[in-house]
């Protein structure tokens, strides 16, 4: 009896020792109560002394038991070779997965101790007779239940191996994880392509079991791959700059796929061939993808077949993801950089065309582009300026033949930011263009504005290494959109403010000069003098005529000096003469301007300048210059003319405006007699509506606009057909959408004449209705231009009032009621309110009168 109560309690002090040294080892932070009080040796020491404590007092208790031994010592095993196990197992896993550890371990060791201490005998080995049955039955269970105690023994030796599976599993996973973040952070300095392939191919040959990790670099246009980086235990069998076909082999099938392959076996792969007799049964290669384009591969390898697993397939595909981004970064800051530095160059250029022809070199270096196209307009609204960078001869001409009608142009001038296209083939609004190869299909196209205005635009073909342009181009375009407006904008300011200062100074001593003078040949040559300067023109001559039409001055000014020139080139003189207007002729290497010397009198003579094409047109310079010299010339005649013909221009004006109202009228009165039952419905509306205007206090501007509208509002009608228009009974659904049209077809038939511009208003929107009901926009409220608002109540009123065939004539006091009665449904109510206020009454008796 004392035997056996002596081994339960050895028993249990084992399993208490042992808890506490497992205690103290997996999970420190839960003994700090023991540990603060051990020395400085720690805690590590203490667990490894008590742990083998406990098992030598689990050994000495076993051996002096006689029963059960084997039992025992199975249950004694597995709780020494689980706790080792999992220690070793968890020996640098986090906090966690210790304590865990420690849980489980616990159990084991808890379960073992009671194992044991039922397996224990009795203390005496002498049994009442009267308990021999009872015994006997005992032990026959016992040995029944053999099995299923085995049974249990192995179900629990099952568990306990793929429960070590899964922590070894999940141990390399948090390695490798460990291993990539640590990658991940290295990348985020910015190092050189080779150096960061380096250490991936460092991190990799650590996280998984390999022999050879290689990193290959594609070289789209030679249709190879090349090594940039290895590691691993045989690297030694792809040499320093390696070359293989990137249409061969496994990498050939990941070229083709752009997907991960990943081989258990490379001796039943066909596509597989060795490098230098290298030994891999197993790999795994990884494309490394950039804007949809193959940049490399990431090529790991393995001595035995079933070599790598789908973690190792997630840590090779990671780590080719961190590689694109930070080579993606990398590229992006460098070229973020060039660009700012770029910048402050582009700044002090003081000539646009140098301007504009750096910003193209500029642009293709920044995007990496086969081809760059720019154009620029003048204060014109004109091409002024055109360049490019790259060759692409056939997409040049294109882009050159027509700018102001190309629409891939046009869309990038209209546009307020960059925009992308992947497919020129397949981009509505490039259709005209024609490009060399497919490399140029993709394009970027940004627009330069200057204070919201466009003032050009940079068109960016084809990425070198790449399918198209990305996000990180679209966002650079902006930065070289502003810095390119600002570059331009500088050179124009400082070109103006020096050919301002030049011209001020040319034309204030022009001016001195032949006041000074008395002599008409002296002053001739003062003018020829100063265009010659102002314009830079390797040529320049004038002529100054008598009021009979002869030559009383001429000199011609040039690389040798002031002579003067016997044969002028009379035939664009005469034609300057003639039409009042400058001549611009093209010639060879540059332009022949001719511009009249012109006062309100006449025309007193020619200066005709041959400039070179290298200095380009300012007429604005030249008009001045020619202004300036003629008004010295002849200043009182200048004065008196000029106020001569002003009141001419004025006359000729009004009567112009007179003869447009009267044309305007004839072609409605005859668009109305097509129409019998609405002949002079136009002229009344007009005057009626005019009236409403003036009380709505509408401008002159805007009344002549309302009066013009309400004449042309149904010129749409000329496309209607007959059948439609002349229908005695009610109009199909069908027809109403036709008749509906009429508004859209007067808009487009007076939106290309410009005087008509104003009117456009009341001829496209006066069928709208207060409410939003009428067509063809559906406008509602305000929404509607006032115009046509006060032509809605003009038109309906006079068609209430008016003879139609299939109803009564209204009352002009019923068509004011129904109107009043629409107010806030189909019409203005401030507008109904001021007809109602108008002689009405009058007006259409007047009308009746006047028909």
């Amino acid at each position: 009896m004392r035997s056996t109560l002596f081994n339960k309690i050895l028993f249990s002090l084992a399993a208490i020792l042992s808890l506490l040294a497992q205690g103290i080892v997996f999970a420190p932070a839960k003994a700090t109560f023991l540990l603060q009080r051990l020395p400085d040796w720690g805690n590590l020491t203490f667990g490894a002394i008590l742990f083998p404590l406990s098992l030598f007092i689990f050994v000495l208790t076993i051996r002096t038991l006689k029963l059960g031994t084997r039992t025992n010592w199975t249950l004694f095993a597995i709780h020494a070779v689980t706790v080792i196990g999992i220690y070793f197992l968890l020996d640098i896993s986090a906090s966690g997965s210790r304590e865990a550890g420690f849980l489980f371990t616990a159990v084991i060791t808890t379960l073992t101790a009671f194992g044991i201490l039922a397996n224990t005998p009795p203390a005496e080995n002498k049994v009442p007779p009267t308990q021999i049955e009872d015994l006997i039955e005992e032990i026959e269970i016992l040995v029944e239940q053999k099995p299923y105690i085995e049974s249990n023994s192995r179900a629990l030796n099952e568990q306990i191996a793929s429960i070590t599976r899964k922590l070894n599993t999940e141990k390399r996973r948090t390695t490798q994880l460990t291993f990539l973040n640590e990658l991940s952070q290295q990348l985020e300095s910015e190092l050189d392509p080779p150096v960061a392939a380096q250490l991936a191919v460092n991190m990799l040959e650590h996280a998984t079991e390999c022999s050879i990790v290689s990193l290959l670099l594609h070289e789209q246009d030679k249709k190879e791959f090349v090594a940039l980086a290895t590691a691993g235990k045989s690297a030694n069998v792809i040499p320093p700059g390696y070359r293989q076909n990137s249409e061969k082999g496994l990498m050939g099938r990941v070229a083709r796929l752009k997907k991960t392959q990943l081989v258990n076996d490379t001796s039943v792969d066909t596509d597989f061939f060795p490098i230098n007799n290298e030994k891999t049964l197993s790999e795994i290669i990884v494309p490394i993808m950039q804007n949809g384009q193959l940049k490399g591969i990431i090529e790991v390898c393995s001595e035995k077949p079933y070599g790598f697993s789908s973690v190792d397939v997630s840590i090779v595909e990671g780590t080719a993801l961190e590689l694109t981004r930070a080579w993606e970064r990398s590229s992006y800051n460098q070229r973020l950089t060039e660009l700012i530095q770029a910048g402050i160059s582009l700044n002090i250029l003081l000539d646009p065309e140098t301007a504009i022809d750096e910003i193209a070199v500029l642009a293709r270096k920044t995007f990496e582009a086969r081809f760059v196209f720019i154009t620029l307009l003048n204060q014109q609204g004109e091409f002024s300026r055109k360049s490019h960078s790259g060759e692409a001869p056939k997409l040049l001409n294109a882009l050159n033949a027509n700018p102001s009608k190309e629409p891939l142009i046009q869309a990038a001038l209209n546009a307020t930011k960059p925009f992308r296209v992947r497919d020129l083939r397949k981009y509505a609004n490039a259709r005209n263009i024609e490009i060399d190869h497919g490399g140029l299909r993709s394009a970027l196209a940004i627009p330069i504005r200057l204070h919201r205005l466009s003032i050009g635009t940079i068109i960016v073909f084809g990425k070198q290494e790449g399918v198209f342009f990305s996000e990180h181009d679209e966002s650079l375009a902006d930065l070289l959109a502003s810095q390119a407006a600002n570059a331009i904008e500088s050179s124009w300011l400082i070109q103006d403010i020096r050919t301002k200062e030049i011209t001020t100074s040319q034309l204030n001593k022009l001016s001195r000069d032949i006041t000074q003078t008395e002599e008409l040949n002296i002053a001739a040559e003062l003018i020829a003098q100063a265009a010659h300067q102002t314009t830079n023109a390797s040529e320049t001559g004038i002529i100054l005529i008598s009021k009979d039409g002869k030559v009383e001055a001429e000199v011609e000014l040039d690389e040798n000096g002031l002579h003067t020139r016997r044969k002028h080139p009379m035939e664009n003189v005469n034609q300057a003469i003639q039409t009042g207007n400058y001549i611009v002729v093209p010639v060879e290497k540059g332009t022949l301007v001719c511009y009249p010397l012109q006062t309100r009198a006449r025309t007193v003579g020619v200066l005709w300048m041959n400039i070179p094409e290298s200095t380009g047109l300012n007429i604005a310079n030249i008009q001045a210059l020619a202004n300036q010299a003629a008004v010295t010339l002849e200043r009182s005649i200048l004065l008196s003319e000029s106020r001569r013909q002003a009141k001419q221009i004025e006359a000729a004006y009004e009567q112009l405006q007179e003869t447009y109202d009267l044309t305007l009228s004839a072609l409605m009165s005859a668009l109305d007699a097509r129409d019998r039952e609405t002949e002079g419905h136009s002229n009344r509306v007009s005057r009626l509506a005019c009236m409403m205007g003036e009380a709505l206090g509408l401008s002159g501007q805007q009344l002549k606009a309302l009066e013009r509208g309400s004449l042309l509002h149904d010129i749409g009608k000329i496309g209607i057909s007959d059948t439609i228009l002349h229908k005695p009974g009610k109009l199909t659904d069908d027809e109403w959408k036709i008749m509906r049209t009429h508004p859209d077809i007067g808009a487009r038939i007076i939106e290309r004449i410009p005087f008509l511009q104003e009117c456009m208003p009341v001829v496209h929107s006066h069928h709208e209705r207060w409410d939003g009901s009428g067509y063809p926009q559906g406008l509602k409220a305000d929404d509607i231009p006032i115009q046509a608002r006060i032509f809605a109540v003009a038109d309906v009123f006079d068609a209430l009032t008016s003879k139609r065939s299939y109803r009564k004539t209204s009352k002009p006091e019923d068509a004011v009621a129904y109107l009043r009665e629409q107010a806030n449904i189909l019409f203005d109510p401030q507008i109904v309110e001021v007809l109602a206020s108008l002689p009405y009454a009058e007006f259409i008796q007047m009308d009746k009168i006047a028909s």
